[in-house]
């Protein structure tokens, strides 16, 4: 095949160079050779032998002052003895590590392929020792004992422990941890008696406030997975959501109580008086950590969400024994997020689990205006907003950011200006670039950005959290080398039981892990990343359709199923 493919490129070696362009028409410009950037010569005398060793040194660093190519390789084969090679490359394209790093994997790949020429490409082993352990290893995550408790018993050892201190903030009202735990001990209580049981499915309907809060401890208290139904969502999305999720039971307002109806006995929120009917202590129900906790819907490619059932020790991992956060009894979380989002888990658990305070937006929605006033009248310490919303609130409402401690920004790629832009305005304030999706619940990996975050064109999403792990591999789940982007695949505590009533889809996005322990599972993100040479990971964008709009994922299948539904289109 190369000799058949040389001798028909011989014979159009006269062939116009402008011809040449002409007939490929390649994006024009200026800083780079038209038709490659990449260039290896290989000179051998007129006896060399036919199968030269390759021998590769040590690589000296020698400026020269130009380059023609991005990278030219020069392999010369001198009284056939061995191969010398003598590499140029553009310095302001590749560094001498980088280039380092090419040849010594050249070097390797040449002794490889000589010692076994039938072995296949994706055979070939381009890691060394010293990479395989960094991605295997400390690159990958690391792992700490946090035993079996789940968010019932992690909640009731903060309410004992914090008793008198506020949990809630909800407008004009504060509510202790004493009266948030009895509260939502009686909610469970009257859940109970309607039958709601250990395994089973709650859905909640509510505006975003006290009650609220209320309801959702109540439902894990009950042993019950939560799934959160936005008031703000059409009808007929509340109620595919609920059938979906085969809810066992629906908690609501008289306001929403009819507009999802179905099978599942409703429950109207009750007045005090009737809820103080009920024992103020909690019905022993007794969840683990693998219990179900709660079920999320986001978007699917083939028109129909997907429901991701996350157990009690996803959410538990996540806000508990990190260090990319402050957690404790002096922190003030604002829970400004959609309640369906993941990212509610971090604003509301992330407080309530250590002691904390959750003020709580009125309204569905992030309200800029609203988050700013609520941020500086309560003090909060810690802030969670997508990209967009940061960079908003950055340009338009810098006072937001006036007592808060750490700001997180994630959903969307971070801007470098927007967070020097802040830090020149904060001095002292953490902020941290936050990556994962709702199938690894919230934050997987997060990234300290320093003061100098405006000289770079892409900050990184970081390096895994305790008790969770992330690979980069490529098609064949081999692991990429540092500085090779392939799909992000990621491990650990935080990663779901799959999607509700979905094996077929759960089976192609939940893999076994081949690095980890027997049993041990990844998710396939869909997201192509990279390892740079400090171990964090760089965002290089999607290897599917899925797009990201102010945080939410949009999957373009789900908007043409939506089309389709009208009479008048047949094709979208």
């Amino acid at each position: 095949r190369v000799r058949a493919a040389d001798l028909d490129a011989f014979a159009h070696q006269e062939a116009p160079f402008d011809l040449v362009l002409e007939a490929v028409n390649p994006a024009r410009s200026l800083a780079r050779h038209p038709l490659f950037q990449i260039c290896l010569t290989l000179e051998a005398t007129p006896d060399a032998p036919a199968a030269a060793t390759p021998v590769f040194g040590p690589v000296e660093k020698r400026g020269n002052g130009s380059a023609k190519f991005d990278l030219e390789f020069f392999l010369r084969s001198e009284d056939g003895a061995e191969l010398s090679a003598t590499v140029l490359f553009a310095a302001d394209v590749f560094d001498v590590e980088t280039v380092r790093r090419m040849t010594s994997l050249l070097g390797r790949v040449c002794h490889q392929v000589l010692d076994d020429p039938g072995v296949r490409l994706s055979a070939l082993d381009v890691l060394t020792p010293e990479e395989r352990a960094l991605l295997t290893g400390s690159w990958a995550g690391s792992t700490a004992e946090t035993g079996d408790a789940s968010l019932v018993v992690r909640f009731d050892e903060a309410a004992a422990r914090f008793a008198e201190r506020t949990a809630l903030v909800d407008g004009g009202r504060r509510v202790s941890y004493a009266e948030l735990n009895a509260s939502a001990n009686r909610l469970a209580h009257l859940l109970r008696a309607h039958g709601l049981r250990r395994g089973d499915l709650a859905g909640v309907l509510l505006d975003r406030g006290a009650d609220f809060a209320v309801a959702v401890l109540a439902v894990v208290k009950a042993g019950a997975a939560y799934t959160l139904l936005d008031p703000d969502f059409p009808d007929e999305r509340l109620r595919s959501a609920a059938r979906e999720a085969g809810i066992s039971l629906l908690l609501t307002a008289p306001a929403h109580a009819a507009r999802v109806e179905g099978a599942w006995p409703t429950v109207l929120f009750p007045a005090h008086d009737d809820l103080a009917a009920f024992p103020a202590d909690a019905p022993e129900t007794g969840p683990t950590g693998d219990d179900a906790a709660c079920l999320m819907f986001t978007s699917g490619s083939t028109g129909r969400p997907k429901g991701i059932l996350s157990s009690h020790r996803n959410l538990v991992s996540t806000v508990s024994g990190q260090s990319y956060g402050r957690f404790g009894p002096d922190e003030v979380f604002l829970q400004c997020s959609p309640v369906s989002w993941d990212a509610f888990s971090l604003e509301f658990w992330g407080a309530l689990l250590h002691g904390g305070t959750t003020v709580l937006q009125p309204g569905q929605r992030p309200e800029p205006a609203l988050i700013s006033e609520l941020s500086r009248r309560h003090g909060v310490t810690m802030l969670q907003l997508s990209a967009s919303l940061f960079n908003f609130l950055v340009d338009e409402h810098p006072e937001t950011f006036d007592p808060v401690t750490v700001a997180f920004t994630g959903g969307e790629a971070a801007s470098p200006a927007h967070v020097q832009k802040l830090h020149a305005q904060r001095p002292g304030i953490t902020v941290v670039n936050g990556y994962g999706p709702a199938e690894s619940m919230g934050f997987t990996t997060t990234h300290l950005i320093d003061d100098a975050a405006g000289s770079q064109t892409a900050v990184p999403i970081g390096t895994p959290l305790m008790n969770k792990g992330a690979y980069v591999l490529d098609g064949r789940l081999n692991l990429c080398p540092p500085g090779v982007t392939g799909e992000l695949y990621l491990a650990g505590e935080g990663l779901a039981h799959g999607y509700l009533g979905r094996p077929d889809l759960t089976a192609s996005r939940f893999v076994p892990d081949p690095f980890g322990p027997a049993g041990g599972r990844l998710y396939r993100t869909g997201d192509l990343a990279r390892f740079d040479r400090e171990g964090r990971l760089v965002y290089e964008g999607r290897a599917d359709d899925q797009i990201k709009i102010r945080g939410f994922r949009v999957e373009p299948g789900e908007t043409e199923t939506a089309l389709l539904t009208h009479p008048d289109v047949t094709q979208a």
